[in-house]
């Protein structure tokens, strides 16, 4: 998607309290929006964000997610592989699952990703409740999603706003101008909130199912907790939500449409969404809430999943002439300066951002990649040297990497092996000026892999570059190589095989 025209990226988000039940013998296509077969998808999106919560957390589930995504993620999975969909991110705290799948062309675009998770069972001590989010950089915008579980019950309407104050406040990114949740371009926000209806002691579980029954939706929303809260600018009241058009989602006898009358029905399972529209000063942010509904077929929980769809879009905004900026900031003391400097004015964007009040201009950093020269063949028993490309003004991280992955991967945790990069920050004590100079243009570096790497024969692979400052840290795919495929030699032969 070239900056030099509008684009734009489509976002489906689902959100599912699943009551600890696991996804066997379940159909997602109808909860995706896919059809039974691949060949018959039209005009799929971008991204699919998936949201759980109360996953089975057991021991034993934990011990099995250290080896391989948990179940939830490996269903979701297995099901959209088949589109050439990818796993970016998948973070786990206790019961709930937050994972991010994008199709694979858009792979070299994203860049920054990095999670966070925030406590708030407990007086924060406990993972049971809070939230899990992943940030990330889209084709150059910062996009930031939260999955959340807050208090429950009705009464518990001041904890859950408390729960929302301490996830802002605590959450804590390490991509500048990027630290906190609305720092981001966009922002989305969802899970099982557990803001309920008002009137505990006037409306009765029995009232609300007989509303819902006579379809008195609007009625009953207006009783809604969150949408109160809302207007009250106590909580949520950054984020923007089309009202539910869809029945209350909770609380449901288990495998039925009925409600459980223990409870009074409310909506729990929500979507939200912020936008930056002019964050930037040469172009304008939108999103387009395309849809938002529940899918009462799903019937494994006490909860029926939402989902939504999103158009995120980037609009480029006219240029200001060289004339028309003299005319605005002539009086400017920068401005000025810039003269005196003899600095070049044919243009809007030339200008440092002081000379219009700070904004940022917004720019596709992810044309810049690392390119890896052809591999033809990779001899398993030996060491292999590879070489690859980086760009001018491409900076190193402290920890970046290559991996060696299938050339049918599915997940971007699924390397076979690994290798760190000699990165500039780690041998810039060493270099003179003039070899510093020399890290920051075009150059051509080599890494060699071990000859302990073993990789099956007949399968063909791929080498990813990947810019990292640690473990938990943020990192992003900066280069992908060609496909190759392995051999092994025969050993020479020697004296002892000659009679």
């Amino acid at each position: 998607m070239s900056l030099d025209n509008n684009w734009d990226v489509k976002i489906y988000i689902v959100t599912w309290n699943v009551s600890t039940k696991f996804p066997e013998n379940l159909s997602l296509h109808k909860l995706l929006g896919l059809e039974s077969s691949p060949s018959q998808d039209t005009d799929l999106p971008d991204f699919f964000v998936i949201g759980l919560q109360e996953v089975n957390a057991q021991p034993q589930n934990t011990l099995y997610n250290l080896f391989k995504h948990d179940m939830w993620t490996q269903k979701f999975k297995d099901l959209l592989k088949e589109r050439d969909y990818v796993v970016i991110k998948t973070e786990q705290m206790q019961g709930l699952l937050l994972s991010v799948f994008a199709r694979r062309k858009h792979l070299l675009h994203l860049r920054q990703v990095e999670t966070e998770y925030t406590r708030t069972g407990l007086g924060g001590i406990w993972g049971n409740k809070g939230a899990v989010s992943i940030r990330l950089n889209v084709y150059g915008c910062s996009i930031c999603l939260v999955n959340s579980h807050l208090a429950a019950h009705d009464h518990m309407l001041e904890e859950r706003i408390n729960d929302y104050d301490k996830i802002v406040q605590e959450h804590k990114f390490h991509v500048k101008t990027k630290e906190t949740i609305f720092d981001h371009d966009y922002v989305f926000w969802f899970g099982d909130l557990n803001f309920r209806l008002t009137g505990e002691a006037t409306t009765s579980a029995e009232e609300i199912r007989a509303m819902v029954a006579r379809d008195e939706l609007k009625k009953l929303i207006e009783k809604d907790q969150l949408l109160l809260v809302r207007r009250e600018r106590r909580a949520f009241d950054k984020l923007q939500e089309r009202l539910p058009q869809f029945p209350p989602t909770f609380k449901f006898e288990h495998g039925t449409n009925d409600y459980d009358m223990k409870r009074r029905p409310a909506w729990t399972d929500r979507i939200l969404y912020a936008v930056k529209e002019n964050n930037y000063r040469n172009v304008k942010l939108t999103v387009e809430q395309t849809s938002y509904k529940s899918h009462p077929s799903y019937n494994i929980s006490d909860h029926k999943p939402v989902t939504s769809e999103f158009t995120v879009k980037v609009i480029r905004k006219p240029q200001y002439s060289g004339e028309r900026f003299k005319r605005h900031h002539y009086k400017r003391f920068s401005y000025r300066m810039a003269i005196a400097n003899g600095t070049e004015l044919s243009s809007f964007d030339d200008l440092v951002s002081d000379l219009v009040d700070g904004q940022q201009v917004y720019e596709d950093t992810t044309e810049r990649t690392i390119m890896f020269k052809p591999i033809e063949l990779w001899s398993v028993g030996e060491p292999n040297t590879i070489e690859y490309v980086i760009p001018a003004g491409f900076e190193e991280s402290n920890a970046d990497w290559i991996g060696i992955y299938r050339e049918d991967f599915t997940s971007l945790s699924e390397y076979l092996a690994y290798e760190y990069t000699e990165t500039y920050k780690e041998k810039q004590h060493q270099l003179n000026e003039q070899q510093q100079q020399h890290q920051k243009n075009t150059r051509t570096v080599q890494l060699t892999f071990s000859e302990n790497v073993n990789l099956p024969l007949g399968v063909r692979y791929q080498l990813l570059y990947f810019q990292s400052t640690g473990t938990r840290g943020v990192t992003g795919l900066v280069g992908i190589s060609n496909t190759f495929a392995v051999e092994k030699r025969c050993p020479s032969p020697t004296f002892d095989d000659i009679d």
